[in-house]
């Protein structure tokens, strides 16, 4: 019989733990801040972009300028693909086509992204000559202009023989589409 109060208090004090609503306030919570605002230029998408460009032989050539476009396409936004032409004023006018995997690292807080790349190009100057390629920039977005993109770089190409090596360096615009 002493089992059946003690058996019952315990139930009584119970209860309430399962019975309706608890109250608490909200005057003391603290919102966390917002994060940082930062730019969204660097978002997967396709970009077309023109430049001017130096070619600077490894050979006995002169450097010559040039320019050129490029169409480039990002999966994520650190991984991309980009295609490129781009011809020369040398002695016998070089021709440049470029297929490049791009690597970047955008710093969004200030709306710049340094890249490096690599792949192969086929060049056409009096005689044709297959090369691979290795090179870094800098992409500078603008995204009160729509993220107009300003960006320079160098790559090295190394040719099918020693005297088809030469290095393009390219300044130019980009725009999304």
């Amino acid at each position: 019989m002493k089992a059946l109060p003690i058996l019952l208090l315990a139930l009584g004090l119970s209860l309430p733990a399962f019975g309706g609503e608890v109250y608490t306030s909200t005057k003391n919570t603290v919102t966390p801040p917002p994060p940082p605002a930062g730019c969204d230029c660097f978002a997967p998408g396709l970009t077309l972009g023109i430049f001017g460009a130096g070619i600077l032989p490894d050979s006995e050539e002169d450097d010559a300028l040039g320019g050129g476009a490029l169409l480039e396409y990002f999966f994520t936004e650190n991984i991309g693909l980009q295609g490129s032409y781009g011809i020369f004023a040398t002695g016998s006018e070089h021709h440049e086509f470029d297929a490049a995997l791009v690597v970047r690292f955008p710093i969004t807080e200030v709306c710049i992204a340094p890249y490096v790349m690599g792949g192969a190009g086929y060049a056409t100057n009096s005689e044709e000559n297959w090369n691979w390629f290795a090179g870094a920039g800098l992409d500078v977005r603008l995204p009160e202009a729509d993220c107009l993109g300003i960006f320079a770089d160098g790559a090295y190409h190394w040719g099918e023989d020693d005297s088809g090596d030469f290095t393009i360096v390219r300044v130019g615009l980009k725009f999304k589409l």
